[in-house]
């Protein structure tokens, strides 16, 4: 697959899981500070199953913490009743991670891309809980 190829999957996909699809609501979902979100679907199979934690979510300063015990402050990006979207732009790779949350039905979708030890880029979506 080429460069351009590989950035309009990655591209696709991450819209497609931003919500230009439907994505099934969580019955009885509850928007809170503090989610933790499952992998449910990855462009990545081993990245299925595992968890984000994610703290600070009504603050300005959100933080995101990974499965293998990596913590990163996202910035929010964006915000209203329907949606959240936090992001995290690293210093020294310029590598990014987005997360887009439906705050009415707990789903969410989480995109990487970057250069960080090789390039590298994945999209998925899950499920969020409150903690």
């Amino acid at each position: 697959m080429g460069k351009a190829t590989g950035i309009g999957a990655l591209s696709l996909a991450f819209f497609i899981a931003a919500g230009l699809s439907p994505l099934s609501a969580e019955e009885g979902f509850k928007m809170a500070d503090a989610l933790i979100c499952t992998v449910d679907e990855s462009t990545q199979p081993a990245e299925i199953g595992k968890k984000i934690a994610l703290n600070g979510l009504a603050t300005a300063a959100p933080q995101a913490v990974y499965e293998n015990h990596v913590r990163a402050s996202m910035l929010k990006l964006f915000e209203s009743d329907k949606a959240l979207v936090i992001q995290l732009v690293a210093a020294v790779s310029g590598s990014v991670d987005t997360i887009v949350i439906d705050k009415i039905g707990g789903r969410f979708a989480h995109t990487a891309a970057g250069s960080f030890l090789g390039v590298h880029a994945v999209a998925e979506t899950g499920t969020c809980q409150p903690e």
